[in-house]
């Protein structure tokens, strides 16, 4: 059975700022570099892959978690395109229009739908569990939009929009499995 672990990167400046980043490619505050550091030193570093964001803020979570990672990067875990709302403080948008956007009933002009996220994030997951069959562990990490799309194609039951940083997700093989059928159905 392998296990993948997903890990959203540690607090960012524009996290930190209230501002929405989207593609937008700014680095980890001090206080997310140290949280990062001692979140790895809670973690087993046995991992037989590890898979990243090509964005700075997961780039220096993962360094800042093992240093010595040499990491395979992948756009499809990049973080979900905000279109016009990259760069802009989340408290002059329309509060409203936000929790639509978290929901999937609203796309700022530009951005990527929940159904663009979720066929590059399904595409990933799928070629993880086709490639890795052998009781591997995986780590990716990676961001708060490709963590909700996980939860909304893998997880049984939908939990919280927002997800905390350096927040976790574990996928195993009945995740896989119940995803199938789910997409077995709808054939």
């Amino acid at each position: 059975m392998i296990k993948i672990l997903f890990i959203r990167h540690a607090e960012s400046e524009y996290s930190r700022d209230g501002i929405y980043a989207g593609k937008v490619d700014c680095n980890l505050t001090s206080s997310g570099l140290e949280s990062a550091k001692k979140f790895g030193k809670t973690l087993d570093n046995s991992f037989d892959a590890i898979y990243c964001s090509p964005l700075k803020r997961a780039k220096q979570t993962l360094n800042a978690i093992f240093p010595e990672a040499h990491p395979i990067y992948d756009e499809r875990i990049s973080a979900t395109s905000i279109g016009i709302w990259e760069n802009q403080k989340k408290s002059s948008l329309d509060k409203h229009l936000i929790e639509l956007f978290r929901k999937g009933l609203y796309n700022p002009p530009g951005a990527e739908t929940h159904a663009d996220v979720d066929k590059r994030v399904c595409s990933f997951v799928k070629d993880l569990f086709e490639q890795y069959q052998n009781n591997e562990k995986i780590l990716v990490i990676t961001h708060n939009g490709i963590l909700r799309s996980v939860e909304r194609n893998f997880i049984k039951s939908e939990q919280k929009l927002i997800s905390d940083t350096l927040r976790t997700i574990i996928l195993d093989n009945s995740n896989y499995d119940w995803y199938k059928s789910k997409e077995e159905a709808i054939k």
